[in-house]
């Protein structure tokens, strides 16, 4: 039996967790009547101590950790199945026989801030007593199996209320500004603002991006101290960043107040009101406006009144929780605390200890919700600009206009074009603006919103009306019945081309984003970019970028005559077009090899391959494909619906990208190399895409680590968002070059390739590409897969050894040269030559005649 570890020493975090890893296997691995047995002894004991070998073994498969979370969760005593199901309302559960509740909890709902049981608050247990800077144990399974034996709480403390002190008269503020910009500028609009902050306070910026040569002197006459610097920690990493690193508490214990503010919102009316007010107020901390999502539209015509702020203040003072999202929230966006507040050690430490989050929702639980609860639990007196409570969220409704009569300064950018109550009419939010504070320099605002709002959210909000009846009407994209009608009769054009993102990624990339690179300038042709959730760089001549998945989306797509595409029509473009109707240009195979295929899950939210039948839906819907050697066209030949002379024997353009000379690029693609370059500050880089291979990434952040020379790029899937470790670069972090691009965007593939020394892949297809490049490459492949490519399949064992190897060797001559015999046809041109084909099914002979004789002229092809 296993020794148990003496009272009120818990383990170290990092020995629980290589003891939790060496224990799932051989519990994975035993009977289920073993299991029990296994499960209530390390329940009761504690894990057992690691046995030799135990640095060594392979990381746990990833479906057995979670089967083993799933029991110890369901043993723990602290998991209410039927209460977690009720309290989630917003989950879509099948009530089912299966521990389907335990599962979303051990895969999601910790990270969500989801309790287990109101009894166990999860960012208290890992803020107290785990690392609140990662992210990695479960704190209830941590808790059944080691904390609970050792008395560690589970619960926050709540204090007394102490009163208040009165406030200062004419205090000295110190404002923490947290500043952020998708074109790396300081907006007019923010310059309005810090202009007007500064009269009742010392302002010290921090922009978590780099920003152009020169932006920070725009601030110079209004700030005591601004920097750019990309952290990836939201508004509350600049907080964090200022306090402890930049200005110092020794300079914030030197004033009366520090204040919390960032640049989500527009100054439409001075600050004057806020502060007289404020500065009159007894209470410890306080903000514009706080919300609480409980409290409905119904709830407030029930009542008949606003919700008063003391009455629910005085309910938050319970320690017991289902969710983070149902406690009082104070927007982070404008927030002043008090000396009492700032010289709290628990406030400070939460400020100091803010790191990296998964995602947004993240930061507003455990910071912008997590530094409430702290406060309010520990007896702190908040006050409100806003009176009382209207129903949730308030700056985010019609009633963000109502406040400007009492004098609310702001406007919240996001409520325009989110509007995620479906405000009607906000296409007239100038004039509306206009009416309560007529000095607002509504037009500077507006270019604001028209540069950084993305396309389709901002269309989608205007596009919210009142109908003459009184009624809303919102605007709905086609079902896919009445879509396939619009399709037999709405025209297409042939000379309108669809350039869709690569559903793997969300970017327009590859071959796919070289013929645009290539007829971008070509106003006899209309570009129909089609985005999904990101936002893509594609200026040019008859350019239209849009959502695919809304009305605008839906229409270009019926009117593209040529689309296209990287993995498939129906798994790059998710419209039921048919093949009479429209070209699909397959460029994704041109050795004939498959990319990593990808697609959603029942779910929505996670990625996993293609099944056969998409695969099929795809090959059927292709009438032309695009090929770079013989083994690609006799690939081609199988597809079942190919046009007459439908295999275009022309060359991939995606090896334009890698090997045509710098200079030749598009602009955006040579700013992003010269963005990268100074990312990798003369590293050499190892760019690891394992497309579903599975890799240690712990231990490939140690070998990063011990390699201070070398950067290691890592590339995801769209929805693995989950941060890496350090020093690891995530490729696919929409924020690694922002600032000074023209939109937040994540590195190209073949951007990083160009600058990178060896690729390590699970993909053969993207090996065949790398050998074009004549440099070390590293194959995850496995069974039938690693049979294609002339290299050694490496395990995730054996990674950090063949990196090794390959920086430390040239390339393989065999696999250079299979890579040198798919691509027979490709040598830097093949995008122009795909533009010309495609032209020459629908132009007068004499007109790519021209074209192809001046192709021929400049190219040497």
């Amino acid at each position: 039996m296993t020794a148990p570890t003496a009272p009120g020493t818990p383990l170290p975090l990092a020995e629980f967790t290589a003891r939790w890893r060496a224990f799932v296997p051989g519990w994975a691995a035993a009977s289920p009547e073993e299991r029990e047995r296994m499960l209530a002894e390390v329940i009761e004991h504690g894990l057992p101590p690691l046995g030799p070998g135990a640095a060594d073994a392979d990381p746990p498969d990833p479906d057995d950790v979670v089967a083993a979370e799933v029991a110890v969760v369901r043993a723990s005593g602290l998991f209410d199945e039927l209460g977690y199901l009720v309290h989630n309302p917003d989950l879509h559960w099948n009530l089912c026989l299966s521990p389907e509740q335990a599962i979303h909890f051990v895969e999601r709902g910790w990270h969500e801030m989801r309790h287990p049981s109101p009894g166990f608050d999860l960012w208290h247990y890992t803020y107290t007593h785990l690392d609140p800077e990662t992210d990695e144990v479960n704190p209830l399974v941590h808790h059944t199996l080691e904390g609970r034996r050792h008395g560690l709480s589970v619960q926050p403390d709540v204090h007394e209320l102490e009163p208040p002190e009165p406030p200062v008269a004419a205090p000295r503020r110190v404002c923490l500004f947290a500043g952020f910009d998708v074109d790396g500028i300081i907006d007019p609009t923010v310059v309005t603002y810090l202009a007007d902050l500064s009269r009742f306070a010392d302002v010290y910026y921090l922009a978590d991006c780099e920003l152009e040569d020169g932006e920070l002197e725009k601030l110079a006459p209004y700030t005591e101290g601004a920097w750019a610097i990309r952290h990836g920690r939201y508004d509350f990493g600049s907080y964090a960043m200022l306090a402890t690193e930049l200005v110092g508490w020794d300079v914030i214990d030197q004033y009366d107040e520090m204040m919390l503010a960032n640049d989500s919102a527009w100054l439409v009316q001075p600050l004057d009101r806020v502060f007289a007010k404020m500065d009159a107020t007894t209470c410890d901390w306080w903000g514009l406006q706080a919300t609480y999502e409980d409290f409905t539209v119904l709830d407030h015509e029930r009542l008949g009144r606003r919700l008063d702020l003391d009455e629910l203040e005085e309910q938050m003072r319970r320690p017991d929780l289902w969710r983070y999202s149902d406690f009082l929230h104070v927007g982070s966006y404008f927030l002043v605390y008090r000396r009492r507040v700032v010289q709290d050690a628990g406030f400070r430490r939460r400020l100091e200890t803010v790191a990296k989050q998964r995602d947004k929702t993240a930061i507003i639980l455990k910071y912008e919700i997590g530094f409430s609860r702290h406060l309010v639990l520990s007896g702190f007196h908040l006050g409100t600009f806003v009176d009382g409570i209207l129903p949730y969220h308030p700056v985010y409704r019609e009633s963000a206009f109502d406040l400007m009569d009492d004098g609310f300064p702001l406007l919240k950018r996001q409520f325009l074009y989110e509007n995620p109550f479906s405000a009607p009419d906000l296409k007239h939010w100038k004039q509306r603006v206009l009416d309560k504070a007529p000095g607002a320099d509504v037009e500077a605002m507006e270019r604001n919103l028209r540069r950084v709002a993305p396309a389709w959210s901002l269309h989608r909000s205007f596009a919210i009306t009142t109908r003459p009846d009184g009624t809303i009407d919102l605007p709905q994209p086609l079902g896919s019945q009445t879509f396939a009608d619009e399709d037999r009769w709405v025209p297409s054009f042939d000379h309108w081309w669809g350039f869709p993102a690569d559903p793997r990624t969300g970017m327009l990339s590859g071959a796919v984003r070289a013929v645009f690179d290539a007829v971008r300038d070509d106003a006899s042709v209309k570009k129909i970019v089609l985005e999904g959730a990101r936002r893509l760089d594609a200026s040019g001549q008859n350019v239209v970028r849009t959502p695919t998945e809304s009305p605008p989306g839906q229409m270009y797509a019926l009117r593209m005559g040529t689309i296209l595409t990287h993995v498939g029509p129906r798994s790059d473009v998710n419209h039921p077009l048919s093949q009479r109707h429209h070209r699909f240009v397959q460029l994704g195979r041109p050795t004939g090899l498959a990319a990593p295929a990808v697609a959603l899950d029942g779910d929505g939210d996670a990625w996993g391959t293609r099944d056969t039948s998409a695969v099929r839906l795809d090959d059927s819907l292709t009438r032309v494909a695009v090929v770079a050697g013989p083994e690609g066209a006799a690939a081609a030949a199988d597809l079942p619906r190919l046009d007459d002379g439908g295999v275009w024997a022309l060359g991939s353009p995606r090896i334009d990208l890698l090997v045509r000379d710098e200079a030749d690029l598009a602009k955006a693609h040579v700013g992003e190399l010269a963005r990268l370059r100074r990312v990798l500050a003369g590293r050499r880089l190892v760019v690891v895409e394992p497309w579903g291979a599975r890799i240690d990434l712990s231990g490939l952040a140690r070998w990063a680590a011990a390699h201070p020379d070398v950067a290691v790029g890592l590339r995801r899937g769209a929805a693995e968002t989950s941060p890496l470790p350090d020093p690891l670069l995530d490729l696919a972090d929409d924020r690694l070059l922002s600032g000074t691009s023209q939109t937040p965007m994540p590195v190209h593939p073949e951007t990083a390739w160009r600058l990178a020394d060896a690729l390590v892949s699970g993909s053969a297809a993207d090996l065949a590409d790398w050998a074009v490049l004549e440099r070390p490459a590293v194959s995850l492949l496995a069974g039938d897969d690693a049979a294609h490519v002339p290299l050694p399949a490496t395990g995730s064992d054996g990674l950090v050894a063949a990196l090794d190897a390959a920086l430390g060797a040239g390339p393989d001559p065999a696999y250079v040269s299979w890579g040198r015999a798919l691509h027979v046809h490709s040598d830097g041109h093949a995008a122009e030559r795909v533009v010309l084909a495609i032209k020459r099914t629908y132009q007068p002979v004499d007109d790519w005649l021209a074209e192809e004789a001046a192709l021929e002229g400049g190219a040497g092809a």
